[in-house]
């Protein structure tokens, strides 16, 4: 994916508001500054336009999308381990539920 363009001026409406351009602006329509290839998160100038990231927010959404597969193994791991106990209450589990349910439809 390419970088997004963007006016660079710290005082710039655009900057503040993080406008991005298309390629084919070479200048900020409301400062006049020339526009810099950025990076879509932090706004950085990158040096190269061929990734939208730079380098340190790219690691910091891989670290992110790790720790979100791990939390996501963990809770599997939690289920796995609970299901077996479950399974074993099941029928304590079943007439609790029915009398909850009788108690709700006398209500």
């Amino acid at each position: 994916m390419k970088a997004f363009k963007g006016c660079v001026n710290r005082e710039c409406k655009a900057y503040k508001t993080r406008v991005s351009y298309k390629e084919k602006f070479e200048y900020c329509p409301h400062c006049g500054e020339k526009l810099e290839y950025v990076c879509a998160n932090c706004w950085k100038v990158l040096e190269q336009n061929d990734q939208r990231l730079c380098v340190g927010c790219s690691v910091e959404k891989e670290e992110k999308k790790e720790q979100k597969k791990e939390k996501v193994i963990n809770a599997g791991k939690a289920i796995v381990g609970v299901a077996p106990v479950i399974w074993k209450q099941k029928d304590k589990i079943v007439d609790f539920t029915k009398k909850a349910v009788n108690v709700i439809k006398k209500k």
